[in-house]
């Protein structure tokens, strides 16, 4: 009897042994490095598949005027503009357009006061969902040729008033006005913020200990400072901050950190925040193509 439960033993064993082969049998950690390689390739492969929601937040404020070498802010701004626009028609033309649902807006945060600009700025959204293939043709020829006097009208009536009103980018996170301008169900949510770094608005200044409702050459100089974190769930964007021109070298590791830590206090995780500084368009179009590519 004994010799009997041996031998069924050992054949239980020799099959066991086999299956495993045959299957990929591993420790539990391997197992679970394997279901992790599948999960993230699948979620690389459905942002692939997304719809692009590209929204463009610009800072018209004084970093405008401060002096750089090479082109000026309002060129480097257009060029960065156009260039997004360029890559939005190179995704639809590899979707043989007319599967394009992609969406492309230029916005401000307050308002500005300055009408012209307000008005220019609603003929620049572009939403290619729910629009048949001949529009969508011809969208596109609208959008390359609006977007790049829209833009240059933008920041010339701005230069030409001259009242630096600035924008609430604090405010426009934590008042959750991102999620009603910025996401979209089913889309890749991608907000590109043109401003210099700092981040201030008169109307909008608060203080909770070491931390503060902006960012500035004084909030800066506090090593324990931080930026106040009023929410979270912002797990469906994807952030670039472009054009970063600090007022001292070393601050600009500074406002990287505080702006990091923020967005990812707010659930902005994992690789979706990526800050640039001002630079010659042609080296930041990589940023920009880099970040795209990334499918994060």
């Amino acid at each position: 009897m004994k010799r009997i439960d041996y031998s069924v033993a050992i054949a239980l064993v020799t099959i066991i042994s086999l299956l495993c082969l045959g299957t990929g049998c591993g420790t539990d950690g391997e197992r679970g490095t394997d279901s992790t390689k599948i999960k993230d390739s699948i979620q690389k492969q459905n942002q692939e598949d997304l719809p692009l929601n590209i929204s463009v937040y610009l800072d018209l404020s004084d970093r405008l005027t401060r002096p750089l070498n090479g082109p000026n802010q309002s060129d480097r701004d257009t060029a960065i503009i156009n260039h997004i626009v360029d890559k939005i028609i190179e995704h639809a033309q590899d979707l043989k357009i007319v599967k394009c649902k992609d969406n492309f807006q230029i916005f401000f945060y307050p308002t500005p006061n300055i009408t012209s600009i307000s008005t220019i700025a609603k003929n620049l959204h572009f939403d290619f969902s729910n629009v048949d293939k001949k529009d969508k043709k011809r969208m596109m020829i609208d959008m390359k040729n609006n977007v790049e006097k829209g833009i240059s009208a933008i920041y010339n009536e701005a230069l030409q008033a001259g009242n630096w009103e600035g924008s609430d980018i604090w405010g426009f996170f934590s008042n959750k006005k991102v999620d009603e301008y910025c996401i979209r169900k089913g889309y890749r949510n991608i907000i590109i913020i043109l401003t210099d770094g700092y981040i201030f608005h008169q109307n909008n200044k608060q203080k909770e200990g070491d931390a503060y409702s902006y960012i500035l050459p004084q909030t800066l100089a506090n090593p324990n400072s931080s930026l106040l974190v009023k929410r979270n769930g912002l797990t469906d964007l994807e952030v670039m901050v472009l054009e970063v021109n600090p007022y001292e070298d070393k601050q600009r590791d500074l406002i990287e950190e505080k702006l990091k830590n923020w967005f990812e206090g707010m659930g902005i995780t994992n690789g979706k925040f990526v800050m640039a500084d001002t630079d010659l368009p042609s080296n930041t179009e990589h940023v920009i193509d880099n970040f795209l590519k990334s499918k994060n």
